[in-house]
């Protein structure tokens, strides 16, 4: 037993004299390894000795100073060590060619400062965080530093895409930095290519009502003239420099002179705004053929941020990237159990949602591919904070049924009340062939599935646009005045197909955060109860359906009809009704008095904010017409998981208990039937009012006809009376 235990030190105090003497090794091998082909340092860089790698008070002290962009790295770590000659050149090229851009970048041994990496929760190796300091209102350092950025998963590693990454964060976060435009003066090779395609990096291209002779007297001082109705040009321009450098990591940017080039404009159908009537600037986002769909047109709001969000989201989206069960995870707050307590929030939250595009890699096929391009389209229309992913793990389709299972546990909330976890319900709403679509929303336990039963039902776009749409709303989203035309419905074929939809909108105050997390932690449990019952309805009456069926079936079989009249009536289609009476859950963010005020000047929108409070509740239809808030009690509807569970299961099972109101109407309490009559608009006035003369005209004649009985008098033709005879 002695000798067991002599072993046994003797092999531990190797290892650990290996594992020193190793890591000392390793990181100086890691220093001399020489560059891979295509990665070899170039002559006419300097050679500068890179820093060495950071403490946790130097770390601390330089990130709270300066704009940071930190290598987390392990020297144990064989993409580590690959990715070390381009770090270096990176570096080198940095200090040398580009010492004007406020910005550092150093390195993290996460060996040597295991707490530091633990603390800034480091998953995996090489990571490149972007860091910048944080300052108080004043605008001075608080001596803090916080994390900003990480360097883009889909942008490859190499050294041009970092000194990009390091110029446009200079751009984007140090606002005493002046960087000249990036934007490329395009010719007529250039843009054919880049229209057609023949482009490796996606090409963010502005179309200008002006001549290059115009484009360079601004350069040097001038003045450019557009048109007498444009106004705002030199802001414009303003705009497209600064973002040309906020871009140029992930697109590159380029600008053409309509004048200069008047065919080319007019064959992009450009030609609508050469009267100056319109936007003097079109904006053209031009992608690689390789994805599938090039030319995206940009119709937002001139404006830095607005314009890089719609740039970087056609980028992300278009890349197509695989993710595993694990990438889900690092690319949104996904998860598969939820706790019973208010998860702290940052707000405005980012609310993403993922849409996966999910295949079988030994089944899949070009043609099912070729659906992609056109979910692009789609989701570049969505206003939402919507990225589209592929994945083939099926360690995905086991997620979901564990969110299933745990989705029970969440929603057993009320002692009261206990649902169990139906193993054959979880089948009928997810089962579905592939490839299909997923679709992921932060902090939901309820991932929302694209059932499709053969091959060509993953081949009609509009079905599967139709289903992006439906779904494509954040779990527990902020409802702003610019997302309302997301939100309600104006067109009439939309209005047919989710009439019975309904929005559930919570009065919030964001100001006091606490607050604010309690509210929605209690939407999101009616959120995920509301879901779950819904789908117990619906599920309840298909075996319902089914078993009518097999008792016609039995009925037919003891009468010893006919076959075919058998045969038929197996054949009845028993219809998957899941998508009807959906129920987007939202709220309203009421300490922002501006945001409140903003709502007065939306389209359609007659709900006046002013009569509710923070914990107030409405259930609105999606054609912005019917109003519930109060509950079965007759008070005010509150955010409340029972009080807004028996208001949308009354309104799921049709019972008639709940009065509806109507938007904007100006009746109530007594009143309300009146709400009927405003319902049909000027016809229910125009249909009262004739009532109300026909009812008036026939008492008027009555009651002159008693008069008259009375006097001893009886009328007669052209309006003469005559004495009444004995």
């Amino acid at each position: 037993m002695r000798l067991l235990y002599l072993s046994l030190i003797l092999s531990s105090l190797r290892i650990v004299f290996v594992y020193a003497s190793s890591r000392e090794n390793l990181t100086i091998k890691r220093r001399e390894e020489q560059p891979s082909e295509g990665q070899k340092v170039s002559d006419n860089i300097p050679e500068i000795e890179l820093p060495p790698s950071l403490t946790l008070e130097e770390f601390d002290k330089l990130t709270s100073t300066k704009l940071s962009l930190i290598e987390f790295y392990s020297p144990y770590c064989h993409h580590c060590k690959s990715f070390y000659p381009t770090w270096e050149k990176s570096y080198r090229i940095l200090k040398s060619k580009y010492p004007m851009l406020n910005i550092d970048m150093r390195q993290v041994n996460c060996v040597e400062n295991g707490d530091l990496c633990e603390r800034e929760v480091i998953e995996f190796y090489p990571n490149m965080v972007l860091y910048s300091p944080v300052f108080d209102q004043d605008g001075k350092p608080t001596g803090k530093s916080k994390n900003i950025d990480t360097f883009p998963r889909t942008l490859q590693k190499n050294v041009d895409n970092i000194i990009k990454y390091l110029q446009e964060s200079v751009a984007e976060y140090d606002e005493g930095s002046a960087l000249p435009s990036v934007s490329k003066q395009m010719n007529v090779d250039e843009i054919l290519r880049a229209i057609g395609g023949e482009i490796e990096k996606p090409m963010f291209v502005s179309f200008w009502q002006a001549n290059q002779e115009q484009w360079d007297s601004v350069d040097n001082g001038g003045k450019l003239k557009f048109s007498e109705n444009c106004a705002d040009c030199m802001r414009t321009k303003n705009v497209w420099d600064k973002l040309s450098n906020k871009v140029v990591s992930i697109s590159d940017t380029g600008h053409l002179m309509c004048k200069d080039f008047p065919k080319i404009c007019e064959k992009l159908e450009l030609h609508s705004f050469k009267d100056g009537k319109r936007s003097p600037v079109k904006y053209i986002m031009f992608l690689p053929k390789t994805v599938g769909a090039i030319r995206f047109d940009y119709n937002g709001e001139v404006d830095v941020e607005k314009m890089k969000k719609w740039v970087n989201k056609l980028y992300v989206n278009a890349a197509y990237e695989v993710v595993s069960a694990r990438g889900v995870t690092e690319i949104m707050e996904y998860t598969k159990t939820l706790p019973h307590e208010p998860i702290p929030q940052t707000y405005p939250l980012k609310n993403k949602v993922t849409v996966l595009f999910f295949y079988d890699v030994d089944t899949l096929t070009p043609e099912d591919e070729a659906i992609l391009p056109h979910m692009l389209r789609t989701l570049q229309d969505s206003p939402f904070n919507i990225q589209l992913y592929k994945g083939k793990h099926k360690k995905i389709l086991e997620n979901i049924q564990t969110m299933g299972e745990n989705l029970i546990n969440y929603i057993n909330y009320d002692e009261n009340e206990k649902y169990e976890y139906d193993k054959a319900m979880e089948i009928a709403t997810t089962i579905t062939t592939l490839p299909s679509i997923f679709i992921f929303k932060e902090n939901s336990l309820i991932p929302v599935v694209y059932q499709s039963f053969a091959v060509e039902q993953m081949r009609i776009y509009e079905k599967i646009e139709e289903f992006i749409k439906r779904n494509q709303h954040p779990f527990n989203g902020e409802l702003t005045p610019e997302l309302v035309p997301a939100y309600f419905l104006t067109k009439n074929e939309d209005i047919n197909e989710m009439k019975d939809s309904k929005i559930v909108i919570i009065l919030l105050d964001l100001s006091k955060k606490d607050q604010a997390d309690q509210e929605l932690y209690k939407l999101s449990l009616i959120n995920h109860e509301y879901n779950f019952l819904k789908k117990k309805h619906y599920f309840d009456q298909i075996k319902k359906a089914r078993e009518i069926k097999q008792e016609e079936v039995e009925k037919l079989q003891a009468e010893n009809a006919e076959s075919s009249k058998i045969l038929k009536t197996m054949r009845k289609e028993v219809p998957h009704l899941f998508n009807n009476d959906d129920v987007i859950f939202t709220f309203i963010d009421k300490s922002d008095k501006s945001q409140s005020k903003n709502f007065k000047y939306v389209k359609n929108w007659n709900i006046n904010l002013n009569n509710y409070e923070v914990g107030d509740a409405l259930v609105v239809s999606r054609d912005n017409r019917y109003i519930w808030d109060e509950n079965l009690q007759g008070m005010k509807l509150k955010n409340d998981p029972k009080q807004l569970k028996s208001v949308l299961m009354s309104l799921l099972l049709k019972d008639g208990r709940l009065p509806r109101g109507l938007v904007g109407s100006p009746f109530g309490g007594s009143l309300n039937f009146m709400n009927y009559i405003h319902d049909f608009g000027i016809w229910g006035y125009g249909l009262i009012f004739i009532i109300i003369y026909l009812i008036a005209t026939v008492s008027i004649k009555f009651l002159r006809k008693k008069k008259y009985r009375s006097q001893g008098i009886i009328a007669i033709n052209n309006g003469a009376f005559l004495p009444k005879k004995d």
